[in-house]
C-alpha cells in the first residue's frame, strides 16, 4: 500500500500507463512552446483534470481515492524547456476535496493555479479537462492594439485573416482587460468570459486555451497566434 506523498507521486507518475503516455505528450507540447519562444524563463503553465483516469489505480493500490478531484498541475517556477526532457519534475498532483493536498508534499503549484481551479470547477461536465497557458508573442502584441478593445470586431478580423480559425473555434475567442497575473481578479474575469469559448486572451499576458487534450489545446494556441501574426504581417 502506498502511504506517503512521495510514494503516491511516484506511483501516479511512473506506474500508471495512461499517465506515462500523458507525460510524453506534455513533454512534446512543452518542446513546441519553448521552440516558438512562447515560454520564456518560467512563463506558462498547465493543469489537467485526471481523476477519472487515476482513481481505479489508486483504489487498487489501497489509497483513499474518494477525493472530489485530482489534477496534474505545473509546479511554481517550472520551465517548459525542462519539462521537455523531464516532465514529472515540473509537475505535481493536486488532490482537491474540502481542501487541497499536494504530491509530493513540498511541491508548490503555479501561481495561476487559483485561476485554473476556478475554471475547472465551473466546467461542471468536464468538457475541457485540459488548460494550457503560454505567452505567444503576436497574441500579446495584438492585445495592446486598438482593435483588441472590441471583442466582436477582433473575432471578425481574425476570422477574415484566417478562415480556418472559426472551424476550430466556432464560439470565437474571449478577451479580458489587464489584470495582475495570478490574481483573484484575473481568475474571476476569466470565468466570466470563458463560459462557452475555448481560447481566452489575457491582455498583455498571454493566451489560455482549454480542450479535451493537451495536443488539442496546443492546436488552438497555434491557430490563434497564426491569426495574430497575419494581422501584423498585413497591417
Amino acid at each position: 500500500m502506498i502511504n506517503n506523498t512521495i510514494e503516491i507521486a511516484e506511483f501516479v507518475f511512473r506506474q500508471i500507463p495512461e499517465v506515462a503516455t500523458l507525460l510524453q505528450r506534455i513533454a512534446k507540447v512543452a518542446s513546441v512552446l519553448h521552440s516558438q519562444g512562447w515560454a520564456e524563463a518560467n512563463a506558462g503553465n498547465l493543469s489537467i483534470r485526471i481523476g477519472n483516469l487515476i482513481k481505479p489505480y489508486l483504489q487498487t493500490a489501497g489509497w483513499d481515492y474518494s477525493a472530489e478531484e485530482y489534477y496534474l498541475v505545473s509546479r511554481s517556477g517550472s520551465r517548459y524547456r525542462d519539462i521537455t526532457e523531464y516532465p514529472e519534475t515540473g509537475l505535481l498532483l493536486v488532490k482537491v476535496s474540502n481542501g487541497e493536498e499536494y504530491f509530493p508534499a513540498d511541491a508548490i503549484p503555479t501561481s495561476e493555479w487559483g485561476c485554473h481551479k476556478l475554471i475547472h470547477t465551473n466546467d461542471l461536465n468536464c468538457a475541457f479537462p485540459c488548460l494550457l497557458h503560454s505567452h505567444p508573442t503576436e497574441v500579446i502584441a495584438l492585445s495592446q492594439t486598438p482593435i483588441y478593445a472590441d471583442e466582436t470586431k477582433l473575432n471578425k478580423h481574425l476570422a477574415f485573416l484566417l478562415p480556418e480559425l472559426p472551424l476550430y473555434l466556432p464560439k470565437g475567442i474571449a478577451i479580458t482587460q489587464y489584470a495582475k497575473p495570478g490574481s483573484r481578479e484575473l481568475a474571476e474575469l476569466s470565468c466570466k468570459k470563458f463560459t462557452d469559448k475555448q481560447a481566452l486572451i489575457w491582455q498583455g499576458h498571454g493566451l489560455l486555451c482549454r480542450a479535451k487534450s493537451i495536443d488539442e489545446a496546443l492546436d488552438l494556441m497555434e491557430i490563434v497566434n497564426k491569426g495574430a501574426k497575419l494581422h501584423f504581417l498585413l497591417t
